[in-house]
């Protein structure tokens, strides 16, 4: 990992150490801190991933382990700047704490969603986003573009309309789900109505 200098490296660290403490106070959870590798170039994430890589990837949470351009090279090797870093990194932090409790990165939709709103994303509504919020049901494994806006908008919606306790629980009961059939089964059972398109659309403003 390179640095800038000693104080970014104690920075970093302390920053880390934050991170770790709000994230286990979130999910009332203690956790080891995942480790953390800086990759200079596109070309190392294209190995790591084992695929060419787009332009606007910059890193994620894999096997344990979170892999991230070193944010001096953000600008030079990516779309992002390089003060977006932090936030990323918060971001992959989420998926390593959602991923131990779980044991799974699914539903895809929840997943990204929470760790925007944990990371502090603001959340951006494309066009003809209502329609585009009724396939949050399609986001069990699938993943694109408008995953992020899509999660983003539930998980927002669901901790502020009916809290974070009920929140926290639905994610507690998830180890090893499988399919979305079992998700929409916990879903009913914490917040008492269906985990289903007649249900959501009531709730798009």
């Amino acid at each position: 990992m390179k640095v800038k200098s000693a104080n970014f490296n104690k920075g970093l660290e302390k920053f880390l150490k934050i991170i770790n403490k709000e994230l286990s106070v979130f999910f009332n959870l203690k956790a080891d801190e995942p480790l953390l590798f800086l990759v200079d170039h596109r070309k190392d994430l294209d190995f790591i991933f084992d695929k060419k890589t787009e332009n606007w990837f910059v890193g994620a949470f894999k096997h344990g382990n979170i892999y991230l351009l070193n944010p001096m090279v953000f600008e030079k090797e990516s779309s992002h700047k390089e003060d977006e870093f932090r936030r990323i990194l918060k971001h992959e932090y989420c998926h390593a704490f959602y991923t131990r409790i779980t044991k799974s990165h699914y539903p895809s939709w929840l997943n990204e969603g929470l760790a925007c709103y944990i990371s502090g994303k603001k959340l951006v509504l494309s066009r003809g986003y209502k329609d585009k919020l009724l396939d949050v049901f399609s986001y069990f494994e699938k993943t694109n573009s408008d995953i992020y806006m899509v999660g983003q908008y539930w998980v927002e919606f669901l901790l502020k309309k009916f809290g974070k306790k009920k929140f926290t629980e639905l994610i507690n009961s998830m180890e090893c789900i499988s399919n979305k059939h079992q998700f929409a089964a916990k879903f009913y059972k914490i917040y008492g109505f269906k985990f289903s398109k007649d249900y959501f659309s009531k709730f798009i403003e």
